[in-house]
């Protein structure tokens, strides 16, 4: 059992959640702090998640697919993702497959789908964790 939600780091994994829905938002944001992990910020729609992650840096982005107003998540992903760098997680009750090939082009660390359970957030953050820490180990230095 991994316990340890930043691998090699004493720094938890910072996370920005974006959900519509704000009880899930706030089970979500629950469940993360159980786990270890920095909620920096909670945004339910696509503008105010790029304006989040542009401010904010998380690490990673805890992507909804389904968001208020216009633009969905991978719309958002796509744009936090070309701005800064910064990957998501999608998290959805939906599975589709045009909806999966359309998020897999934002080059995701991965997809949770709803509703959430802390075994496989864990597992999927672990993941994120993972090739953060090999991105940064690999990279040149600047």
């Amino acid at each position: 059992m991994m316990t340890d939600p930043s691998p090699a780091s004493e720094h938890p994994l910072r996370i920005l959640i974006v959900e519509d829905e704000s009880l899930a938002a706030m089970a979500l944001e629950e469940i993360l702090g159980m786990l270890g992990f920095a909620v920096v910020g909670i945004e339910d729609n696509a503008d105010g998640a790029i304006a989040a992650a542009e401010r904010l840096r998380p690490d990673v982005v805890m992507m909804d697919i389904r968001l208020l107003g216009p633009r969905d998540g991978i719309e958002a992903a796509a744009t936090i993702r070309r701005q800064t760098g910064i990957r998501c997680i999608f998290t959805s009750a939906f599975g589709d497959a045009e909806t999966r090939h359309r998020a897999a082009e934002c080059n995701p660390f991965g997809f949770v789908r709803k509703p959430y359970f802390p075994a496989e957030l864990q597992r999927a953050l672990g993941h994120a964790a993972e090739a953060l820490l090999q991105g940064a180990s690999t990279q040149a230095p600047s």
